[in-house]
């Protein structure tokens, strides 16, 4: 006789399921650390932005490029994007990179042989600028018509097109000339590439792009624990139903998550007279969202701590401007207050910058033991609801306290007006 569950008891045992799941796999990964290095990511060593990868696509798209093997990966790609090439009119092939328009915007990646231009705009995590793919349709419509040849642009990102890159008011002849590709469609297509590739270096450097996109862009799990966690997930009706009643609610419990945290900064160091402050889209995941503690009201200074790019990625701390900071801010606080925060943390190698906002910072994994990239790391969520000595809240407790003790505070404040 099958034993009716509640919907809150199906989802325990899911939870449950999953957390045996995981455990083992962790154990089997310390036993065979030494054989598999689970952990070890070569791209992890640099600072992969949305120019970096699209350098690399542009580099594996040159069938001249020092990969050396040829035609491969652009025949694919063309097949990917629909618009096959014969070997002659690949010959022909150009690429670009920040191909710059007469409007001054530059077009990530432009690929143009005597059939025509490709052009590729690369969104794995930034946020559309205004009009873009509207602006970039009509120059290549309007250099295709100019040439005599076909043109395409090509949207790679895993989310749909916004009214504001492309209105709905845009006319068809452009409209149909824009393609979706989405970034599990990248992988496929880079992973398919790997299997013919000749050269060992070069089928490493795929493999560990394609790891890339699957952990950093798509947040997929480790394949290994994937494929188990779906046969669980499948078992039963009752273990999908749970999942997908989890995976709805994953928004809410960041948020509270989230709320949580900052309650529970605002409540410890309001002692200490440090305040904390939200900054927008920290529940959403906005890019450049985050929180700062405030030493004084109208300090032109504070500790930030701030997500790069959308999605909880690329976790950055430091000191950064509150507003966005004239020259004479930067010329007269920015080494003074790198020095000076460098002598308070002498254990934090940050960066130290004379332009910008931040005149000392760095990543959050660098410097902070904090995980810089929280869209796919259960650890950093963790870390979140952690309130014991080595949880994220504690080290930005301490972080704020040891600055508010050691540090010339006078620096934070803004330049006095004179005249």
């Amino acid at each position: 006789m099958d034993i009716l569950l509640t919907p809150q008891a199906e989802v325990s045992q899911l939870l449950h399921q999953t957390a045996l799941l995981q455990e083992g796999y962790h154990q089997a990964e310390r036993r065979y650390r030494a054989q598999i290095a689970p952990d070890f990511r070569p791209l992890s060593f640099f600072k992969i932005n949305e120019n970096t990868l699209s350098n690399c696509l542009a580099f594996l798209l040159n069938p001249k490029g020092s990969h050396g093997q040829g035609e491969l990966f652009v025949t694919r790609f063309y097949q990917l994007a629909e618009q096959p090439r014969s070997e002659e009119q690949i010959k022909s092939l150009t690429v670009f990179t920040e191909y710059r328009l007469p409007s001054q915007r530059r077009i990530d990646i432009l690929l143009t042989d005597d059939h025509g231009l490709i052009g590729i705009e690369n969104k794995p995590w930034a946020a559309d600028q205004d009009k873009q793919l509207y602006d970039y349709a009509c120059w290549l419509q309007k250099t295709a018509t100019q040439r005599q040849s076909t043109w395409q642009l090509i949207y790679l990102c895993n989310n749909d097109i916004g009214e504001g890159t492309l209105p709905a008011s845009t006319p068809e002849s452009l409209r149909s000339g824009v393609l979706t590709i989405t970034f599990y469609q990248l992988e496929r297509w880079l992973s398919d590439c790997a299997n013919h590739i000749k050269a060992l270096q070069v089928r490493c450097f795929v493999d560990a792009l394609a790891q890339f996109i699957r952990e950093e862009i798509n947040g997929e799990t480790k394949m290994e624990l994937q494929d188990e966690l779906t046969e669980t997930i499948l078992s039963s009706p009752q273990n999908l139903g749970a999942a997908m009643l989890i995976a709805q609610n994953i928004r809410q419990v960041k948020a509270r998550l989230w709320n949580d945290f900052i309650a529970f900064l605002q409540q410890r160091l309001a002692p200490h007279h440090i305040t904390v402050e939200t900054l927008p889209g920290l529940l959403e995941g906005r890019r450049w969202c985050g929180f700062m503690l405030r030493f004084h009201a109208n300090d032109a200074f504070a500790l930030r701590w701030e997500f790069e790019y959308n999605d909880y990625r690329d976790l950055a701390w430091g000191v950064c401007t509150v507003e966005e900071p004239q020259k004479e801010l930067q010329n007269a606080r920015f080494a003074a207050i790198s020095a000076a925060m460098s002598l308070v943390f002498p254990e934090y190698h940050a960066t130290s910058g004379q332009a910008g906002w931040w005149p000392w910072w760095n990543y959050s994994d660098v410097t902070f033991g904090v995980p810089r990239n929280w869209s796919q790391e259960p650890e950093a969520w963790a870390k979140l609801a952690d309130r014991s000595s080595s949880g994220f809240a504690e080290r930005v407790i301490e972080a704020g306290v040891r600055t508010r003790q050691q540090m010339d505070l006078t620096l934070f404040q803004p330049l006095a007006v004179t005249g």
